[in-house]
């Protein structure tokens, strides 16, 4: 059992320790802060010096302000030296991750945390934003909550990127960016595009090659020999088609151009992992590796693998058209990556479309 995971749950274990001990604080005021005292020292451990915590207020450029945050991670080297001591409005580029922390998540609380969280996104804050709580005064499933009070971003740009409930359960919003050329060839392209209505090329090219090959018998010396080069060019483009090296284009639009999001929301629930403080060390891992950018919060795990259900999915093609969109809190039961879609272009209104469809959904698995 690696020393790292060994010291890391201890300090977990201490801290719902704590907050067991603090629930008896009668100031709302006062208990909050020693709980998030607790969750500051406790993420401390697990990322790079250069990133500072603090409790204050994000202001942008233009001297707006978000509400007072629980805990902000910033970036620290990119401060002027001028305003790195006694902090307490954070440049909104500075900020890194940005926290509410709760002792009891109700209906109240989240709806408090989303409106605030809502004012840090609208002065221009793009930073993951976290709620924690220790507790819930719910039995049920909290993304399902969640998903009930922000219906309208949900999918796409949540409010809240990521919810941890102690003892219940860690989910977090993703988005992973593809090329369509990692998916699909040339060729599947062209049978793709034919067909939604397109021009099939390699019929319009052996139909050109035809009236060329009519016309050589026609003509003589230099045109002749004009005729030949474009037949030979003809025959050289239809075999080009089907390479991945051909550059395809449609409309004004580059095939290898072409990119897509799949939107997902992921979930550990603690009786889906064995392995204790499973929701916590899941959480730090993501903010360590993140901030990272190096898988050094897999040690958090003692190198066991957790496995994250996949609760929502939602394409998006590089027009914002929205497609698949579908969420279930007990995860989804096919497999989310593999898929299908049709395209549509219009070159008049210069209008384009891509609507997927998730084939293992399709067929019933």
């Amino acid at each position: 059992m690696g020393i790292l995971y060994q010291k890391i749950n201890e300090k977990i274990n201490s801290i719902k320790s704590e907050f067991l001990c603090n629930k008896s604080i009668e100031h709302n005021g006062v208990k909050g802060s020693f709980n998030e005292s607790e969750l500051d020292n406790l993420i401390k451990e697990v990322i790079p010096k250069r990133y500072i915590l603090t409790k204050g207020i994000v202001e942008n450029s233009e001297g707006k302000q978000s509400n007072e945050t629980d805990i902000i991670i910033y970036d620290n080297d990119i401060l002027p030296f001028y305003i790195k001591n006694n902090l307490s409005f954070v440049p909104v580029e500075a900020v890194k991750y940005i926290f509410e922390v709760k002792s009891l998540l109700n209906a109240t609380e989240l709806k408090t945390t989303i409106d605030k969280f809502y004012k840090f996104r609208q002065i221009g804050g793009i930073s993951p934003t976290v709620l924690f709580s220790f507790s819930s005064d719910i039995k049920g499933d909290e993304l399902d909550r969640y998903y009930n009070y922000d219906l309208d971003n949900f999918f796409i740009n949540p409010i809240i990127n990521v919810l941890c409930i102690s003892n219940k359960c860690y989910c977090f919003k993703s988005i992973e960016e593809h090329y369509l050329t990692d998916f699909f060839t040339n060729e599947e392209w062209l049978n793709l595009w034919e067909k939604n209505g397109g021009v099939n090329y390699k019929k319009e090219l052996g139909f050109a090659g035809d009236v060329l090959e009519e016309a050589v018998s026609n003509v003589k010396g230099k045109e002749l020999a004009l005729l030949i080069k474009s037949m030979i060019q003809l025959e050289i483009q239809k075999q080009q088609l089907n390479s991945n090296d051909y550059n395809l284009n449609f409309n004004g639009i580059d095939f290898k151009s072409i990119k897509f999001k799949i939107h997902t929301w992921n979930k550990v629930h603690i009786d889906d992992a064995n392995i204790s403080n499973s929701e916590i060390l899941s959480f730090l891992t993501g903010i360590s590796n993140t901030l990272s950018q190096k898988p050094f919060g897999n040690y958090l795990l003692n190198n066991k693998n957790i496995q994250f259900k996949v609760c929502a999915v939602c394409y998006e093609d590089m027009w914002g058209n929205l497609s698949c969109q579908d969420f279930d809190s007990n995860g989804l039961n096919y497999n989310v990556n593999k898929f299908g879609f049709s395209y549509n272009s219009n070159s008049e209104n210069n209008t384009h479309k891509m609507i997927f469809n998730i084939t293992e959904k399709n067929e019933g698995k």
